[in-house]
């Protein structure tokens, strides 16, 4: 079992250093450990945490030593020290400001989606430049013209980017402009965006064709040459 971690252990500053697959892995052991603590559990094996994260033990207790601890055995992590750590080290311990850019099918479903306040996450604003949608209401949000982003009151930290990809790379260019240090991006073409904003890609269509090829691997008869790929 793991070493129960304190949040002092990493004192608010999210490491630069730490790989990106790691990184990748630490908001699923946060929904985890946050959902176990919810039950009123206390402390949870490496073991247990692990396989409800859908990792190996090995794997958890490398990632949480990048935290700043490395992990004992006797004692268990404490649910609640584990979920401070894990927000800290994230950035989650202050709200993020999230707007939206895109009012149409997507970015509607988005602006709905419960688990921005679960986690952390603020949607403050919904952007668009159709004006048939300005002024409409998402929500509780009423859609603003996107020419607002640079004047907005409030700082936004992070942008959904939900718009077509001919319209993704100006939106962007205002996003940059209005100081945003992040940006997820639906939008089915990469943005060049300056080296101060984070992008992450969401293609949905590449992840379901990845899908496709596993499916169909699993599915082919063996033979040398498919053993070849799976290994």
């Amino acid at each position: 079992m793991g070493e129960i971690l304190s949040a002092n252990s990493i004192e608010g500053v999210v490491r630069k250093d730490v790989p990106e697959r790691v990184i990748s892995r630490l908001p699923i052991y946060l929904q985890t450990v946050e959902t176990i603590a919810a039950t009123g559990q206390a402390t949870i094996s490496s073991e247990a945490l692990a396989a409800r994260s859908g990792v190996s033990s090995s794997i958890l207790r490398k990632d949480l030593s990048q935290l700043g601890r490395s992990g004992r055995r006797g004692v268990g992590y404490s649910c609640e020290d584990l979920a401070s750590t894990l927000r800290t080290f994230l950035g989650l311990d202050r709200a993020r400001s999230v707007a939206i850019i895109g009012a149409g099918r997507l970015g509607s479903a988005l602006a709905d989606y419960a688990g921005f306040k679960r986690r952390g996450l603020s949607l403050t604003a919904i952007f668009d430049t159709d004006e048939a949608k300005i002024g409409t209401v998402i929500g509780t949000l009423p859609v603003s013209d996107l020419t607002e982003l640079a004047t907005w009151p409030e700082d936004i930290d992070l942008v959904v980017m939900a718009v077509p990809a001919s319209a993704a790379p100006a939106a962007a260019r205002i996003a940059a402009e209005a100081g945003v240090r992040g940006i997820l991006n639906f939008a089915p073409t990469v943005l060049d965006a300056p080296d101060s904003i984070r992008v992450h890609q969401v293609d949905l269509a590449s992840e379901l064709q990845v899908l496709a090829y596993y499916s169909a691997l699993d599915s082919a008869p063996l033979n040398p040459g498919f053993e070849e790929h799976r290994n």
